[in-house]
């Protein structure tokens, strides 16, 4: 009786060895992997906390300015500064 599991010549031992999962670098992708998908995490959750400072800060700023004196101008408004993005074509 002939057993399955058994590879019947050198070249399909040599392909089984050779298709065989590296489980050290699997275990390294996955840690990578999950590492990657941390660091977003956390610079989307920075991101979002920035985002909701800058607004309160924003508000509060707008409404100290109603009862600063009458020679300030209250129309101007200053603009958040953002860098320009660049054309991904030059």
């Amino acid at each position: 009786m002939v057993d399955i599991l058994q590879p019947l010549n050198k070249c399909q031992a040599l392909v089984r060895r050779e298709s065989v999962v590296n489980l050290e670098n699997f275990r390294k992708l996955y840690i990578r992997r999950k590492w990657k998908l941390t660091y977003r995490i956390v610079s989307f959750c920075n991101h979002l906390t920035r985002s909701f400072l800058k607004k309160d800060y924003l508000k509060t700023g707008e409404t100290s300015r109603q009862y600063d004196s009458d020679n300030e101008d209250v129309s101007f408004k200053r603009r958040p500064s953002r860098p320009r993005r660049r054309s991904s074509t030059s």
